[in-house]
């Protein structure tokens, strides 16, 4: 009777941890779409490794990027680095202008 008991506990702590595991991965999902469908594709540069990159990234407001496509890396050195990082970040911006204007979906 005992082993029986015992056996039902453990069930019933079974069922309430994959429950709660449940539970909280549905609230995560929905946070985490709920972010995405807030991302816009926005203009964004920086530099790395000696090169600076104008990419596009899909940005939520909290400021993570979700996604990201490179347009241009320019070596920090370039002679035409000014005109390089004009041109780049005008294509950027019209990329995200278009990428905006179809909604926002995750690759993948």
């Amino acid at each position: 009777m005992r082993a029986l008991a015992l056996l039902l506990a453990l069930g019933v702590t079974l069922v309430v941890a994959v429950s709660c595991y449940l539970l909280l991965t549905a609230i995560a999902g929905r946070r985490s779409r709920r972010a995405a469908r807030a991302a816009r594709w926005q203009v964004l540069h920086y530099g790395r490794n000696g090169q600076t990159v104008v990419a596009v990234g899909l940005v939520p407001p909290d400021g993570r990027v979700l996604d990201e496509h490179v347009v241009d890396r320019i070596a920090d050195g370039d002679p035409e680095w000014s005109d390089r990082f004009l041109r780049a970040r005008e294509s950027a911006e019209e990329r995200a202008y278009h990428l905006n204007g179809g909604g926002t979906h995750l690759p993948g």
